[in-house]
């Protein structure tokens, strides 16, 4: 659910640093993703900057091509695997009050027809699907897409059945592997330590305490979700917004760009509502090459000139989308598209911080 080329994101390192830390003008942001939705004829796109000079949201295209009526700024986004910081945050929270430990193994906590059959479900430990080392296969290919339908989410029911027998990546804590099926089983444990629901835990600990009006989890085709995305792997001009895809803790949470942002602020910024759980997220990396690391959720990118930016992109069919908070000077900046192009995404995040 995330296929996002973080090396080539990180390519806006080498034009860019906190010390020419100016954003653009309005105009020039508006240029940059008019150019991005032609190249692409991509329907519509939201772009949020936030830096020194305040936040701005800036949207081009329609919500829809029938209707062609314009996006309004306050729309909700499927942000699929970006919905992992906000999934992390849970885990983290739980881990602070004592109900769960880095490196419990996720068997000690759910039940055994959860691991049963699974790859290196019997023996990863919470850090291992945190960091996407645990080896345990990725639901998410081309096949799985197959499955996708208006009616089923993605449950564990169906996302862990899919992997059921399949061979491991690689021996737990041994590699890296980028694996949906570890957020699926994190919420497992959510639910096992807490006995709530995880849509529960994620209201309770991360949209109450941040005020975030425009969020929620698991409620495609409900309120402010009104961006329709376009293109599947059947049909590039496939009006997918009936699809339920990004659903479940691992892609399931509909939000706003300021919402977005300010979870992204309120998890790291040192004066963040949440800052104790983004402190516990960035307290051990994965080191990835290249400045690259994996936190303990999201990814983060360090220049040598001092820029350190967290980070996560997202795509699911019909859209795609890229979030990023740079630690030294607060600047957020968020895109999203209506469309699966995460190489486009990637490329206007680099023009908006030239």
């Amino acid at each position: 659910m995330s296929r996002l080329p973080l090396l080539a994101l990180g390519l806006f390192l080498l034009v860019w640093s906190p010390a020419q830390a100016r954003l653009p003008d309005t105009p020039t942001i508006e240029t940059a993703i008019d150019a991005i939705l032609e190249d692409g004829d991509i329907a519509g796109a939201v772009v949020l900057i936030e830096g020194p000079e305040g936040r701005r949201v800036i949207t081009r295209g329609v919500t829809d091509r029938e209707s062609g009526a314009p996006i309004p700024e306050h729309a909700q986004l499927r942000i699929a695997s970006i919905g992992k910081i906000h999934t992390a945050a849970v885990i983290h929270s739980l881990i602070a009050e004592g109900l769960v430990l880095l490196d419990d193994r996720l068997a000690d906590h759910v039940a055994p027809h959860w691991v049963d059959g699974i790859a290196n479900a019997q023996t990863a430990t919470v850090r291992q699907l945190l960091t996407h080392t645990s080896g345990i296969p990725d639901y998410y290919d081309d096949v799985w897409f197959q499955t996708v339908n208006t009616v089923q989410g993605n449950t564990p029911q169906r996302t862990l059945g899919y992997i059921h027998g399949r061979p491991a990546e690689f021996s737990p804590g041994e590699g890296y592997g980028y694996s949906n099926s570890n957020y699926q089983y994190l919420a497992l444990i959510a639910e096992a330590v807490s006995g709530e629901s995880f849509g529960a835990l994620m209201h309770a600990r991360i949209i109450a305490p941040l005020d975030l009006e425009a969020t929620s989890y698991n409620e495609a085709l409900n309120g402010g979700d009104l961006i329709h995305g376009y293109g599947a792997p059947d049909n590039p001009e496939r009006d997918v917004y009936a699809l339920i895809e990004n659903h479940g803790p691992d892609g399931g949470v509909f939000t706003s760009a300021s919402d977005l942002a300010d979870t992204l602020i309120g998890l790291f910024s040192s004066e963040g509502e949440l800052s104790e759980l983004g402190r516990l997220m960035l307290r051990e990396e994965i080191d990835r090459g290249d400045g690259r690391s994996r936190a303990l959720g999201p990814m983060r990118i360090r220049d040598p000139r001092g820029l350190d930016v967290i980070m996560h992109g997202g795509s699911i069919a019909g859209y795609s989308s890229v979030a990023l908070y740079e630690l030294n000077t607060g600047i957020v900046v968020i895109v999203h598209l209506s469309a699966d192009r995460p190489d486009l995404a990637g490329q206007l995040v680099r023009r908006l911080l030239q």
